[in-house]
């Protein structure tokens, strides 16, 4: 393969996961079709199949990326300095990324085709891990419970998903967001832990 074509065929990759994102972020998982997006990158269906054995092949691509973006979003929010404790910004972070990106986010927690790609799990893993973090040397946390505490959050996370899903009015998920962050941070304070 020559240098041009290793360039096109890795542009064509990018360009792939770019419009599989697109469809999954505007009608989810179930919207992704391989037609569409070989139409949309100018190709045909089998060259797909190069990049990605099968659609949910692409699937795993667009969730571990949706995975990488989390984790980015959680360490800037934490480096930002904008939240009194740092299990505030990566909980804002979680949060905003669930209610700005519901489609990808459930893809990412709900697609069962998913969990069997060790790629996916990985993702996942750096950025629970990301999140966990943040609650070290929070000292409303005991350090023996900082693993019990992060997975309760990452867990709510899920259901706080499917609430933001169902509010479509911006105001009303932001001051659900609001509302999640203070049960956080009473569940953080220490007569509860």
């Amino acid at each position: 393969m020559t240098r041009a074509q290793i360039a096109s065929s890795g542009t064509l990759r990018r360009r792939v996961l770019d419009a599989a994102r697109t469809l999954v972020e505007r009608g989810g998982a179930e919207a992704l079709q391989l037609r569409l997006i070989a139409a949309e990158v100018g190709s045909g269906v089998a060259s797909l199949y190069y990049h990605f054995a099968n659609k949910d092949a692409l699937l795993a691509a667009v969730a571990v990326e949706g995975w990488g973006e989390l984790t980015q979003k959680i360490e800037r929010a934490r480096a930002s300095g904008k939240f009194p404790r740092q299990i505030d910004a990566a909980s804002a972070a979680l949060l905003t990324f669930i209610r700005r990106r519901p489609h990808l986010y459930a893809l990412m927690q709900t697609e069962p085709g998913l969990s069997e790609h060790q790629s996916v799990r990985a993702a996942e893993q750096r950025a629970f891990e990301a999140f966990q973090s943040s609650l070290g040397g929070d000292d409303r946390v005991p350090p023996d419970r900082i693993e019990d505490v992060a997975l309760l959050f990452w867990v709510l996370g899920r259901g706080i998903a499917a609430s933001v899903h169902m509010e479509a009015e911006t105001e009303a998920a932001e001051r659900l967001m609001q509302s999640v962050l203070r049960g956080f941070g009473f569940l953080l304070s220490p007569r509860h832990l």
